[in-house]
């Protein structure tokens, strides 16, 4: 009897070896392959899909959907990742993505409204920036990290802080003809911009930069205090940064634009409407100023320029973002989410 149990117990034990074997086996092939077409994918810069490596540069086996599928083939490419066992989950990154965009704007209606997929109720696990989340279609199902890629960003040491514009804003243009109603002019707030200039250079004497705005006067009706310049080259643009004072944002459809990040790394301070959809919690005292329209601009200004030689922007930056912060946090969340999916892995970084 003792003999056959023990028999039995060794076959069992080599039965369930040799599964674990081939299941491993099966697994690598599979991700191996797999990886390999993520990789062709993450070069391809798939809008609105956004993909993984470890700190060594790996491939990892997730997706992000990070704004509305604007064709039939998008949506197939994500049934084609769930289907092949890739980890699939959202970033609120977009506008008030993932609810319908209603306010009027040309440019994106036939992408955002009318949508037949349901991204809360397919997606179960996101990076979400907003400060209330049922607001956008999230209920108990979903599972909620308050977290952007605007967190990611690393202290910037290497510019030259000599300051130029008291302020500079970035709203890059629609067309020639500087419209309102363009997809950049709602998203980057242009309207209430027009309404805060004559306040912040007429009244407190202020010069800014505006980058994008070409075409709209704005050199002439604030007699050279304002400078307009075109769409800059990335470190261009990083150099005017540096070299302003603070950074003006009157967005409001906007999910944590970098822009706000790119400058508080370079210890540039922030005065951001209240009202952005994304983005608030980064502004604190050693940070900026929050204001809502052209009535209490005047106050948030006030207080603004009176802390500027007080205040650090990067050490409070340093303190609580970052990649490797961001980075930890973001794994964190997925092995919570996808369990056994990151093991021996810290890090988890975006595809640039």
């Amino acid at each position: 009897m003792i003999p056959l149990l023990l028999c039995i117990i060794i076959w069992s034990l080599i039965s369930i070896t040799i599964f674990i074997f081939i299941y491993n086996y099966i697994t690598n092939i599979y991700f191996y392959n797999y990886k390999a077409q993520l990789k062709i994918d993450s070069k391809s810069s798939l809008f609105p899909f956004r993909y993984f490596q470890d700190i060594k540069g790996n491939i990892l086996p997730f997706v992000a959907v990070t704004g509305f599928f604007r064709s039939k083939e998008m949506v197939k490419k994500y049934y084609e990742y769930v289907n092949n066992n890739i980890n699939v989950f959202g970033i609120t990154a977009y506008k008030t993505f993932p609810k319908e965009f209603n306010i009027i704007d040309k440019s994106e209606g036939v992408y955002i409204n009318n949508q037949e997929f349901n991204y809360v109720k397919n997606i179960k696990n996101w990076l979400c920036c907003f400060n209330e989340p049922k607001e956008y279609g999230f209920t108990n199902e979903n599972n909620l990290i308050d977290m952007s890629e605007s967190d990611f960003y690393d202290i910037n040491l290497n510019l030259v802080n000599n300051k130029k514009y008291d302020f500079i804003y970035i709203c890059l243009k629609d067309n020639d003809n500087c419209p309102r109603n363009g997809w950049n002019a709602i998203n980057r707030n242009f309207d209430l911009a027009l309404k805060c200039f004559p306040i912040m250079v007429n009244e407190f004497g202020m010069n800014g930069l505006v980058v994008g705005r070409v075409n709209c006067n704005l050199e002439e009706k604030f007699n050279g205090k304002i400078e307009v310049v075109d769409a800059l080259d990335y470190h261009i643009l990083q150099e005017k940064m540096a070299q302003s004072k603070f950074l003006f944002v009157p967005n409001i459809y906007d999910a944590s634009p970098r822009v706000v990040s790119e400058c508080l790394i370079k210890n540039v301070p922030v005065l951001m409407n209240k009202n952005i959809v994304c983005g608030s919690k980064y502004i604190n005292y050693e940070t900026g100023e929050l204001f809502t329209n052209e009535s209490d601009i005047k106050f948030a200004l006030i207080n603004l320029m009176s802390k500027l030689d007080k205040i650090s922007p990067q050490k409070w930056w340093r303190e609580n973002y970052g990649k490797d912060i961001s980075e930890k946090k973001l794994c964190v969340f997925l092995k919570n989410a996808f369990p056994n999916t990151l093991d021996n892995i810290e890090n988890v970084q975006f595809v640039l």
